[in-house]
């Protein structure tokens, strides 16, 4: 117990700090929580109680769902934001190994929903056995989601070199391929850009978006966490909008 005297001196010490800056040096902004924990159902309550109690403690659970439903999960998010938009922004990049933006959001929001994890053939959400991928994105005004990788382990190298061979004959040299770069071949190659962007639909379509439907996300702006689109993407969806990286990244239409 403190003396009279140390308990003055405290309390005069204590009036003397920035309160603010204590209260946000004592915020919780994460967890002892591993991606395992949110590959599995067993501790779902628990972690949705955690981040519900330290991170929105305003919000009504009554408005988790048992599915996905578009129009549910924005109204969801949306009161998340008007709580604590600092918090709503840490859990939409919530730092997890091999976990991208939103998908701890969806994991909170959704109850019978956990996230795919290593074994699951690169799916990022099963809700009631059903896998969904997701994918954070910038969406152009047009509804196009771009600046998004693909996930999957299929071989697009011999289109990236083909792209590369057509952006040489332009009489432009370098390993990217942008915008410009495409416009400049559609200019000066008339319809040999038309003809690898099928070559790319056909393998995307085959290898990737037919299998399971897409979940995109904002991943810029002021809509930055809510869902842009949840949708199975069809082949006449898919463009192609740039190599970087050595990666060549789609444009798809929302």
């Amino acid at each position: 117990m403190l003396s009279f005297s140390e308990y003055i001196k405290e309390s005069v010490m204590a009036d003397e700090l920035d309160r603010n800056f204590i209260k946000r040096a004592m915020k919780v902004t994460s967890f002892n929580l591993s991606t395992k924990d949110f590959e599995s159902l067993t501790n779902k309550k628990e972690i949705q109680y955690l981040f519900g109690t330290h991170f929105f403690p305003k919000f009504d659970f009554k408005y988790t769902l048992n599915g996905v439903n578009l129009a549910k999960l924005n109204k969801a998010i949306d009161m998340l934001k008007s709580e604590d938009r600092s918090n709503f922004d840490a859990l939409h990049k919530y730092n997890l190994k091999g976990v991208g933006p939103g998908e701890a959001t969806l994991y909170f929001l959704i109850n019978n929903g956990k996230l795919g994890g290593g074994s699951s053939a690169g799916i990022d959400l099963i809700v009631n056995g059903k896998g969904y991928e997701v994918k954070a994105v910038s969406v152009s005004a047009d509804r196009y989601a771009y600046n998004f990788k693909l996930g999957g382990t299929f071989d697009t190298s011999k289109l990236i070199n083909e792209l590369r061979d057509l952006k040489k004959q332009t009489g432009v040299a370098g390993a990217e391929v942008n915008g410009t770069d495409i416009k400049n071949i559609q200019r000066k190659i008339p319809g040999a850009f038309e003809k690898i962007e099928k070559k790319f639909q056909e393998v995307t379509y085959n290898n990737y978006f037919k299998n399971h439907e897409i979940i995109f996300i904002y991943n810029t702006g002021p809509k930055t966490g809510s869902i842009a689109a949840i949708k199975k993407v069809q082949k006449s969806d898919i463009q192609l909008e740039r190599v970087t990286s050595g990666v060549i990244k789609p444009r798809v239409k929302l």
